[in-house]
C-alpha cells in the first residue's frame, strides 16, 4: 500500500475534445472543460468540416456561459476573462470528409495527454451502418481517452460543474497491469476534490487478483477487490450497473486478433454497453 501526496497531479496538461457542435457532444464538452480546469491544462477543441475550413470560430461552443453558470465567472464576462482561471483554449477547424483520419493526423502533429470524446453506442449490425469515430481515433492515436456516451450524465453535473465521482470500477486481467488505472483513479478523485471514493477492482477468472498492487490510502478512499466468473464483458457491465458506478477505468492493449477487429476489443465492447463514462488508458 502507498500514501501519495495529496497534491499528486493527473498527468494531463493538454486536453483535446473533438466536437460536431451537436447537443450529443455537450456532456463530453462539460467533462473536457472540468478536467482542463482542475488540471490547469490547455483545452483544444476541433471540428471537422467536409466542405471547407472556415476562418471564423463563432460557431464553436462558448465556454464563458458555462463558467458563469458554474459561478466561476461573473455574469456577462468577456471571453478574455477565461484566462484568469488558468485555462488556455484553442479552436481548430479542418477540412476533410474523413474525420477519423483528420483527427489522427492532427494528434500526430499535436499530441494530447487526454482525449475527451462523445460516443454513440452502436453494436452488432448497427455498427456496420454508422461511421464510428471515437474508438478508432483513440486506438490510432494511442492516447488516454475519456469516452462519454451521449445518453449519460457523467460524473460532472452540467448545471453546476460539481463532481459526482463516488464509485469507480476497475476491471483487472492477467495483463496489462491495472496499477496505472488505480493511480489515475485516485489522482482524478483528488483533482476533482472528492472526499469519498470507492474503487472496485473486478477480476473475471479463477484465483486472486493476478497482480501485486499499491492502493493509494487516503482519508475517505476505500478499495474493494472482487472475483467473478463468466463472460468478461457481461460481468463488467453487470457490476457497473449493480454498483451504480460513475466511471469505468480500463487499461487496454487494443486489438490482438481478427476477431477483435471484427467485434472490438474488450474495452470497446464494454464501452458499447456502459451506463457511465469510460476512461481507457493505453498499456505502456
Amino acid at each position: 500500500m502507498s500514501t501519495p501526496s495529496p497534491d499528486r497531479a493527473l498527468p494531463f496538461k493538454t486536453v483535446f475534445h473533438p466536437t460536431d457542435f451537436s447537443a450529443d457532444s455537450h456532456i463530453a464538452l462539460i467533462h473536457a472543460l472540468k478536467l482542463a480546469l482542475v488540471t490547469r491544462a490547455d483545452l483544444s477543441m476541433m471540428h471537422i468540416d467536409p466542405d471547407a475550413a472556415r476562418e471564423d470560430f463563432e460557431d464553436f461552443p462558448r465556454l464563458g456561459p458555462i463558467l458563469e453558470r458554474w459561478s466561476l465567472l461573473p455574469p456577462n464576462s468577456p471571453d478574455a476573462h477565461i484566462s484568469q482561471l488558468g485555462l488556455s483554449i484553442s479552436n481548430v477547424r479542418a477540412a476533410s470528409d474523413n474525420p477519423t483520419e483528420a483527427l489522427i493526423h492532427h494528434l500526430a502533429d499535436h499530441p494530447a495527454d487526454l482525449l475527451v470524446m462523445a460516443t454513440h453506442q452502436y453494436d452488432g449490425f448497427d455498427r456496420w451502418h454508422h461511421q464510428t469515430v471515437a474508438e478508432p481515433v483513440a486506438r490510432g492515436s494511442h492516447t488516454p481517452t475519456l469516452f462519454v456516451p451521449t445518453h449519460v450524465e457523467g460524473f460532472v453535473v452540467a448545471e453546476t460543474g460539481e463532481p459526482k465521482l463516488r464509485r469507480v470500477l476497475i476491471p483487472v486481467s492477467e495483463k496489462p497491469s491495472p496499477q496505472t488505472a488505480v493511480d489515475i483513479t485516485a489522482q482524478l478523485a483528488l483533482a476533482l476534490g472528492c472526499d469519498k471514493l470507492t474503487g472496485i477492482l473486478i477480476h473475471v477468472g479463477s484465483g486472486a487478483i493476478p497482480h501485486s498492487l499499491e492502493y493509494p490510502m487516503l482519508k475517505g478512499f476505500v478499495w474493494q477487490t472482487m472475483i467473478g466468473h463468466g463472460n468478461i464483458v457481461d460481468m463488467i457491465l453487470g457490476m457497473g450497473a449493480d454498483f451504480d458506478v460513475d466511471l469505468i477505468v480500463m487499461t487496454t492493449e487494443g486489438h490482438h486478433s481478427l476477431l477483435d477487429m471484427i467485434r472490438g476489443s474488450t474495452m470497446e465492447r464494454v464501452l458499447r454497453g456502459a451506463r457511465c463514462p469510460l476512461l481507457a488508458i493505453p498499456a505502456r
